[in-house]
């Protein structure tokens, strides 16, 4: 009887989220989602004072990669990470997920970097960018992986 209880409640769960378009975030994967909201809301900080001082995002560029990018685009860029990379990277939970946000992060975090060496740059929004890039480099370690069941041993083995 205890079972089934517990299975209900599971299962509404599930629809709940289902119905609301969300996901349960696996447990291993918690700290790396904490981690992504935190950087969400650093680059809305980040628009939102270049906003406050009419700072044009888009008018500085510079060349990164062989390829001229702006402010404006970098921030675009780490936000796609994100909101669509990070968290289907987390879904697929393979191998090499982990691996690919981190290659990402590197990336993202570098741009950031290279901007902020930039001297045109008001203050606030230097802060902001700062924040952002120290947030960056505090990618949390990846999650430890979890043992395998038996019978994916046994199938392994066949």
């Amino acid at each position: 009887m205890m079972r089934v209880l517990r299975f209900l409640r599971v299962l509404i769960q599930a629809l709940r989220l289902t119905l609301q378009g969300e996901a349960l975030t696996p447990t291993r994967y918690r700290p790396l989602a904490s981690w992504i909201a935190r950087g969400l809301t650093l680059v809305e900080r980040a628009e939102s004072s270049a906003a406050g001082q009419r700072f044009d995002l888009a008018a500085l560029q510079l060349k990164l990669d062989g390829r001229p990018t702006s402010l404006e685009r970098t921030l675009q860029m780490v936000r796609h990470n994100l909101v669509n990379e990070y968290p289907r990277l987390m879904r697929l939970d393979d191998a090499y997920s982990m691996m690919v946000v981190s290659a990402s992060n590197m990336n993202d975090q570098y741009r950031v970097a290279q901007f902020l060496e930039a001297g045109e740059i008001p203050a606030e929004t230097r802060a902001a960018l700062a924040a952002l890039e120290a947030h960056l480099q505090a990618l949390p370690p990846p999650p430890p992986d979890e043992p395998e069941s038996e019978s994916k041993q046994a199938r392994t083995r066949r």
